[in-house]
């Protein structure tokens, strides 16, 4: 999608966030938003790029960050493990704000149990290497990229989705 002259919807697709369960539209955002798609293997991976982010736009306000965990494997019977096992990594990002942020402004997790955001953005095996889309204030995508150099590529894309 990057490089993409026309402009490509954010899916209409709505994820409830772990921990104070805030609903997220991914085509409503309202702000030039960075989402972080992360696979079991690849979740220690999201917080450098969330750093990276933050480094440059501080305030929610500027660019809305949410992780987003595929969880399509997940048989419906261990759904609870994997939703504790998000809450804790929830609590340690709340731990880690600075007075003043919004835990439902500043930590997002997502979870995606059918894969509809990433089917839609065309993202598919995060076992290697996460992947980011961005999506500008009036919910187009940006640009979506897969692979090791994620924090800088979001960051090009945030530059261009924030214009």
């Amino acid at each position: 999608m990057e490089g993409e002259s026309a402009q490509v919807r954010a899916p209409s697709v709505t994820l409830e966030a772990v921990g104070h369960g805030r609903k997220l539209s991914i085509d409503a955002i309202g702000a030039p938003a960075a989402l972080i798609f992360v696979g079991r293997e690849t979740s220690a991976s999201a917080r450098s790029v969330v750093d990276d982010i933050r480094a440059r736009y501080p305030m929610a306000s500027q660019v809305v960050v949410a992780t987003i965990a595929d969880l399509r494997g997940i048989p419906r019977l261990a759904r609870r493990v994997a939703r504790g096992r998000m809450k804790e990594s929830y609590d340690h990002a709340v731990a880690r704000l600075e007075e003043g942020q919004a835990p439902e402004d500043y930590v997002l997790i997502l979870p995606d149990w059918d894969g509809a955001v990433m089917k839609a953005l065309g993202i598919d095996d995060l076992s290697r290497a996460v992947a980011v889309a961005v999506i500008d204030a009036s919910g187009n995508v940006t640009g979506v990229y897969h692979g090791f150099d994620s924090a800088s590529r979001a960051l090009a894309l945030l530059e261009q989705a924030r214009g």
